[in-house]
Formats: C-alpha cells, structure tokens, sequence
C-alpha cells in the first residue's frame, strides 16, 4: 500500500525518525547533568531530615505517592534518564491538574505523531517539513498549554487570596493558632486556594515549620502574594508584634493590586483585541480560500515555494503576536 508516493514501510520509518526526535527534544527540555540530579536528590534529603527529623520516611513516602501516575513505566523512566525532571514536574504543578511526567510525554509524543501523519499525508509536505512541524508542535503545544493553564490558575488564586488572608485575620482576633487558621482557610475557601492551603496543613501535620511548607506549596501557585504572606508571617516570627493587623495591611494591598490590574486590562484590552483579530484573520482567510477553491490554495502546501512562503509567514506574524503581547502585557 502506498500513500503520497510512497510505501508504508518507509511512512513507518518516517514515524519512528518522528518518534526518536521527540524523545531528544523532550531531553533537551529536561536537559542537564546526572551528578546535579544526584547531587540535588542528596541535598533535598539531607533538608528533610535537618528540618523534619524523624518524619523524613513520612516525607518521603509522601512522594513517591505524589510521583505515581497512570504511566508508572514511563514515569520511571523520565525520572531516571531526565536529570532536570523535577523542574518539569514543579511546572506541571502549577497547572492544579493531576498530570504526571509520563502524562505529560506520552500527550507530546501523541501529538508530534498525530501532527507528522496529517502533514506528510493530509497535506502531502516534505518529510523534512513534515518532520519539523511535527516536533515543533508535539512540544509546543502541550507546553504552550501548561503555561496557559498555570496562569488561569494564578489569577483564580489571587481573586481568592485576599478572602483566605481576611479569614485568617479573624481566626487570629479570635484567639486561634495559626494552624488552627490555615486549617480553616483550608476547609472553606474553594481552589485554587483552599487546595494549596490543605497541603500546606498536610506537611504541618507532620511535623514541617509553618514557613517551610508554605514555601514548598508556593512552588505549586508561582504568584507574588502568596509569598507576600509567606515574608510577612517570618518577619512577624522573628521580630513580633500583632500578626492580625499585618495581615489585615497586607489583605488591603492585595486587593488595591487586584483593582490595579483589572484597570490595566481594561486600558490594554483594544491591543489585545487587535492581537487576536490579526492572529485569527489569516486562517480565517486562508481557510475559507482553501473550502472554497483548493487548487488555488495547494502550491502554497505542495510547492518548495509555497511552503517556505508559508514558514516566512508564519515566523512573521508569530513574531508580531509576540510583540504585540509584551506591549500589552504589564506586570503589577
């Protein structure tokens, strides 16, 4: 059987060549040095046990829980050939979905094998071409996915954060503990938030200071006002005075940061707009061309021409997106 000119034997290698980059670009995501791996495995451990004592076992089992995945194999096996794998994971945990490392590489490699059989045989493109596209799309994609779905996550945190840091101050004028506090903040505020918090209460309870494990669940949120109150309880421990009313400061500051930045995207929101109409027109365009007359469309596709005019397009409109955004995106 032979599809585009050629015989399935050689589609299948194509595949396998597809495949076999794939895997070297996801080593280059996670690229680095074993010793740093072993090195940073040793160091962590010997945290643990400086800070949590006899506990660390506890620790430990912990995650080798949170490691095991639907993909357990695959999961080992990134763990033991990617040295730099835990960067990936911390990145993975920003998102709040329940996606290990094997998810995540078995999704790239669908992706980059699904994408090279519809360019090599769908659009009939060259095997270089086809081969390219693939991999730039089988680690783009899912990349471009966890950021997008970390930075949701964040917003959502930082609408809810300054209700959780107001129901702290009450706890505390109460007469509460602060583990008392984050318990309840934990129990009654929806995620992203109460979620972070019921794993912070879940290290406290065995045995981890109150700064360390929010350190480590701040590693899972990646925003600046979760360590604002990181930084304002430490400060509080070492120097004292009433915690209560530095929090309540700090609710007030969260929230004006929060007005702040509705105002800006609502200044910012006609370059957007104009970022998405110039980014969306072209396929639309394209696409209606191709429905409705595709032998006026196909040199674009099947031509050395029409494709590296394509390529050139698309570096440059990806180019001006990426302008157009850091020109709309201000950080507060």
């Amino acid at each position: 059987m032979k599809v585009a000119g050629l015989d399935l034997g050689t589609i299948s290698l194509l595949i396998a060549i597809g495949m076999a980059i794939t895997f070297i670009a996801l080593y280059v995501v996670f690229n680095g040095f074993f010793a740093e791996r072993r090195l940073r495995d040793r160091l962590e451990d010997i945290e643990v046990r400086a800070r949590s004592g006899p506990r660390n076992l506890q620790m430990a089992t912990l995650k080798r829980v949170e490691r095991a995945g639907r993909l357990p194999t695959l999961d080992k096996l990134i763990w033991r050939w990617f040295p730099n794998a835990s960067t990936m994971r911390e990145r993975l945990q920003t998102t709040g979905v329940n996606l290990t490392l094997g998810d995540y590489a078995f999704l790239s490699l669908a992706i980059a094998v699904g994408m090279a059989f519809v360019l090599y045989t769908v659009l009939d493109l060259a095997p270089g071409v086809a081969l390219g596209g693939s991999l730039l799309l089988g680690v783009g994609m899912p990349n471009v996915w966890v950021g997008w779905k970390a930075k949701k996550r964040g917003r959502q945190f930082n609408l809810l954060f300054p209700e959780a840091v107001d129901l702290i101050v009450r706890a505390l004028r109460a007469g509460l503990p602060v583990q008392e506090a984050i318990a309840n903040v934990s129990r009654d505020i929806k995620d992203p938030v109460g979620g972070v918090f019921r794993r912070a209460q879940q290290e406290i309870q065995l045995g981890v200071p109150i700064e360390t494990a929010l350190w480590r669940v701040a590693k899972t949120v990646h925003t600046d006002e979760f360590n604002f109150l990181i930084v304002a309880m430490s400060i509080q421990r070492d120097t004292g005075g009433n915690l209560a009313e530095t929090l309540a400061n700090l609710s007030a500051l969260l929230r004006a940061r929060q007005q702040l930045r509705l105002k800006i995207r609502a200044f910012t929101s006609e370059a957007r707009a104009t970022m998405m109409i110039m980014a969306g027109l072209p396929f639309l365009v394209g696409g209606g061309l191709f429905l409705v007359s595709p032998h006026y469309m196909g040199p674009l596709f099947t031509t050395e021409t029409g494709q590296m005019i394509a390529a050139g397009a698309g570096f440059s409109m990806g180019f001006g997106i990426f302008i157009m955004n850091r020109i709309a995106t201000i950080k507060v």
